[in-house]
């Protein structure tokens, strides 16, 4: 990420766009994840969760085989049941064990980023669109699985301070009422603060 970047310019950028980011948030993104967060928490994962969140969060991807799929699974039930099993670098690392149709392990870095973004709201979402708008480099040129994964953290690392430091300014109140303000209706959910903003976000680096 950019040394000038923090979360006081990204929340100065969110405000700046408010009207045009919330013109970008569908409702039904909303609903969605209201639905997902739900259902990630039940003791078995019904199919049509399963189904939504495969192509929700890519895992329709013709590289990855079955095994990736079934591993994902169990290893997010594992971490829906037991808190202590949602350690970001074990399950990244568990499923880069799990061989792509190619026969290689594969970095998914931001689908175990999605997992527990599901499982708890504040572990922010990781992907392309947003480290690219931040300016973070890539890591897919590393090789190895620790050097790419140390990349990772300390990127993630950074995202998180960014996001705390906008949820902690005061300036932020504004834009969650703001953001009320635009989608009430009769079967407005209200999503959580930390997931207004992550959806600003996903719309600020989708849209500039």
């Amino acid at each position: 990420m950019r040394t000038t970047y923090t979360g006081t310019d990204l929340l100065g950028q969110l405000l700046l766009q408010k009207d045009a980011l919330l013109t970008s948030i569908r409702r039904e993104d909303i609903a969605l994840d209201a639905f997902l967060r739900r259902e990630a928490r039940r003791p078995d994962h019904h199919p049509v969760f399963r189904y939504v969140l495969r192509h929700y969060i890519g895992l329709v991807n013709p590289n990855l085989t079955e095994e990736f799929e079934q591993t994902f699974f169990y290893l997010f039930q594992a971490a829906a049941r037991q808190p202590d099993k949602r350690n970001i670098v074990g399950l990244t690392e568990a499923l880069y064990e799990v061989k792509n149709r190619r026969g290689n392990p594969s970095m998914q870095f931001p689908q175990v980023t999605h997992m527990l973004h599901l499982l708890n709201v504040h572990y922010p979402i990781y992907d392309p669109a947003r480290t690219a708008f931040l300016g973070m480099p890539s890591a897919n040129h590393l090789s190895g699985f620790d050097k790419k994964m140390t990349r990772y953290i300390e990127q993630y690392s950074q995202l998180f301070e960014c996001y705390q430091s906008i949820l902690t300014d005061s300036r932020f109140e504004s834009l969650t009422a703001a953001f009320d303000e635009y989608f009430q209706d009769p079967g407005y959910e209200a999503p959580s603060r930390a997931k207004k903003l992550d959806l600003l976000m996903q719309a600020l680096s989708q849209t500039s």
